[in-house]
């Protein structure tokens, strides 16, 4: 857990206005998260919640819009040299931390190994990385030992782990642990001393930040903080908040089930819209690592009885909001492929492939299960009752979010785990952390360990063209589906909600709280 208010932003905060100020409700922006974290890293966990937080803190050196280019944020400009081995950086005029001090390349390099420690895409950067090194104060150079055609594209991703800036001294923090203060630079600032962990995060106007001209787009262009403060509310009952939606006692609901939409689309003081066309992955995690899922032959069969309308109805409700989608990276996006996945759900197949696999089925196979987020929760009973009617033993484990992340970095202690990703995170070898090959060293929770698919992650890394990196995308999503390294259990959208007097509600692959005015 993070150090408490009295250590954070101090002199900060005391020297800002805002804080200073009783804020009215109506330069208050109410949200409602699906979840409401307790980590404030951004280099720590895939959490939605943290890296939407996240996006309101701190900034990116790189930004893509809705057409996926990569756009300059904290950046002035980058050059890159004619053989693409060396990349200058250089940081536009006026950036501050929250604390008061400039942002320098010194921050810059360091945070970028601290993200790149933890990230599946970063991680990849810096293994092709000769040389990372600070040339002024505002300028910074990447040397690669070898070609890497995704520098932009891994320094502008928009999802977990988003690669945030920091200050060097948070950014030496070891990977491993969290940073002891959250100090970005941002449009807002958080509120250390309203923080209640559980229950909200508070984040207030940022006076200093100096935003860029461009109009925003999805994490570019311009972030304008129009409201003085954003607060973050846990509120877990969807009851609880249609009620408070309709109520105006919250602003904005991020994802509700589709039975509550029929009353707020009734509702004229409500809209209620979905805010990403790509949407998320439903995805059944499987742990390499023990009985019986170290067994592919047991993998290969429970992905096998998959019925991924089964799964959909759980998450979705509305068969406009669902598609049945067997990609590892996605359907609509540009390296989908379903090589090495099952065609269609076969159960007769599945039950004798797993009497023929000579895995011990007998002992309790353990779902951790996050009760308190409904969408992940969903996928969770209905692999329940799957796995019983394959006739296996099932121990569900509820928990609340918080305790299923800690328990799913731990490599004992469960069996299977659910998850959702969003579309865009997934939709390539190097952003999807699920089809990383390497193990119990530098892998992802679940720990699938294949040489090969890391040689060719590898390889497409160095791709300098679209049809290469799809031909190799496609031989990874072979290797990896046959090895059952995860099931994709269909992709589906979900609608949010706010309140009709809000202007300036932004779309994207993540919950973008700037730019929102209130008529």
């Amino acid at each position: 857990m993070l150090r408490p208010a009295s250590l954070l932003l101090a002199a900060a905060l005391a020297a800002t206005p805002a804080a200073a100020q009783t804020p009215t409700r109506a330069s208050t922006l109410r949200v409602a998260p699906e979840t409401l974290t307790r980590v404030l890293d951004p280099h720590f966990t895939t959490s939605f919640t943290t890296r939407d937080f996240a996006y309101l803190v701190f900034d990116t050196l790189v930004a893509v819009n809705d057409r996926w280019e990569p756009t300059p944020q904290m950046l002035e400009k980058w050059e890159r040299s004619a053989d693409g081995l060396t990349w200058t950086f250089t940081l536009r005029e006026g950036l501050a931390w929250h604390d008061g001090q400039p942002v320098t390349a010194e921050d810059c390099v360091a945070s970028i190994r601290r993200w790149g420690a933890r990230d599946a895409l970063g991680g990849a950067m810096m293994r092709a990385t000769a040389a990372l090194e600070v040339v002024d104060a505002k300028t910074f150079r990447l040397t690669l030992r070898e070609p890497f055609g995704l520098v932009l594209q891994a320094l502008g991703k928009p999802g977990a782990m988003v690669p945030m800036m920091m200050p060097a001294r948070l950014a030496a923090t070891p990977p491993t642990q969290q940073i002891p203060q959250v100090i970005g630079s941002g449009p807002y600032i958080f509120a250390a001393d309203e923080y209640r962990p559980g229950d909200r995060i508070v984040v207030r106007r940022n006076p200093a930040y100096r935003p860029r001209s461009e109009p925003p787009v999805w994490a570019s262009g311009g972030k304008v903080a129009r409201m003085e403060r954003v607060e973050l509310i846990a509120m877990p009952d969807v009851s609880t908040q249609v009620s408070a939606l309709t109520t105006g006692e919250i602003d904005y609901v991020e994802r509700l089930p589709a039975d509550v939409l029929p009353i707020l689309e009734r509702n004229r003081a409500v809209r209620v819209a979905t805010v990403s066309s790509y949407g998320y992955q439903g995805i059944m995690r499987f742990n390499h690592l023990h009985p019986p899922f170290d067994n592919v032959q047991v993998r290969r069969a429970v992905m096998l009885a998959v019925n991924q309308a089964d799964y959909l109805a759980a998450v979705a409700g509305r068969p406009e909001y669902a598609r049945e989608c067997r990609s590892m990276f996605g359907c609509g996006t540009p390296l989908e492929t379903t090589a090495g996945m099952p065609e269609r759900a076969d159960f007769a197949t599945a039950q004798r492939m797993l009497r023929e696999s000579g895995a011990d089925l007998t002992t309790p196979i353990v779902i951790i299960h996050p009760a308190d987020a409904p969408g992940i929760a969903a996928l969770g009973l209905v692999s329940q009752g799957l796995l019983t009617q394959l006739g296996l033993r099932v121990d569900l484990q509820s928990m609340d979010l918080n305790t299923y992340f800690g328990r799913r970095a731990r490599m004992d202690g469960w069996n299977l785990a659910h998850t959702t990703n969003t579309v865009p995170d997934m939709q390539s070898p190097l952003l999807n952390p699920f089809v990383n090959g390497a193990g119990r060293q530098g892998g992802f929770a679940g720990w699938p360990q294949d040489a090969e698919v890391e040689r060719l992650r590898v390889e497409f890394a160095r791709a300098q063209d679209d049809a290469a990196r799809k031909r190799i995308s496609d031989e990874i999503h072979r290797r990896a589906a046959e090895a059952g390294f995860y099931m994709p259990l269909g992709q589906f959208t979900a609608a949010s909600a706010w309140r009709s007097e809000l202007n300036g509600v932004l779309t994207g692959p993540a919950m973008f709280l700037w730019n929102i005015s209130r008529n």
